[in-house]
């Protein structure tokens, strides 16, 4: 099972029906420069096997619930006012 399926298996699990979108962010190592790229240092990041999967569906109370099946805790906010 790939990793979008893995994210919209969870999602299913955890909030019922489906996502309406589920995306990927890839990993990254930095070797050297870590924070110094934006102010013209050297850096020297290397992808990794490992990625952030995300699977979402909109909410009509301006509220976002996420769930992390990784360590299958729950944490909820207000978008207005995150803290």
């Amino acid at each position: 099972m790939n990793g979008a399926e893995v994210a919209r298996r969870a999602f299913r699990e955890a909030f019922g029906g489906e996502p309406e979108l589920i995306s990927r962010a890839p990993g990254r190592v930095n070797l050297i420069g870590e924070h110094t790229d934006y102010n013209q240092g050297f850096v020297l990041p290397v992808a990794v096997d490992r990625a952030v999967w995300v699977a979402l569906r909109r909410r009509e109370d301006r509220r976002a619930r996420v769930y992390s099946a990784n360590f299958g805790q729950w944490t909820e906010f207000d978008v207005d006012s995150p803290r």
